[in-house]
């Protein structure tokens, strides 16, 4: 049923911006074009999660070799960098009826907290997703702390 007012709709600034952050995530990063903002044409999507031990990144990288992705680390910034490249059975002579598709050089970075071993970092590309392993140093990986009591 819509709101016959702004009043009568529950309205959350923090529902809001999650709406808004998330629209923006999608038009920078989707496949749309953000020549304007960033000079590129596409740039993959990417999840990040923190384990005890290691943080785990994946990047969507649908048509795009392995080979042709390199990932860095410099200080605790992470760069996913690469090419996605047009099919070579299409040449500059084909007339395109619908394009949707993006190619091209793209280049992701974002930071980790301090703490992680750079050396240890693992990659593998595989279905067109890449999944980084970048482990923890052992001075920034969670450790319990027995407490003593009056009892003992």
């Amino acid at each position: 049923m819509p709101f016959k007012t702004i009043q009568d709709a529950q309205i959350s600034l923090g529902g809001l911006q999650d709406e808004m952050n998330r629209l923006i995530e999608r038009v920078w990063h989707a496949g749309l074009s953000t020549g304007p903002f960033d000079g590129q044409q596409w740039g993959p999507v990417m999840d990040v999660y923190e384990h005890d031990d290691a943080f785990l990144l994946f990047a969507e990288l649908p048509g795009v070799d392995g080979k042709d992705v390199e990932v860095t680390v410099l200080g605790s910034v992470l760069t996913v960098r690469g090419e996605k490249r047009r099919p070579e059975s299409l040449t500059e002579a084909d007339c395109p009826v619908r394009t949707e598709r993006r190619f091209g050089t793209f280049n992701r970075s974002i930071e980790l907290p301090v703490g992680i071993d750079a050396d240890a970092l693992t990659a593998k590309c595989s279905g067109g997703v890449l999944a980084v392993r970048i482990p923890k140093l052992e001075s920034s990986k969670p450790r319990s702390v027995r407490i003593e009591t009056e009892e003992g």
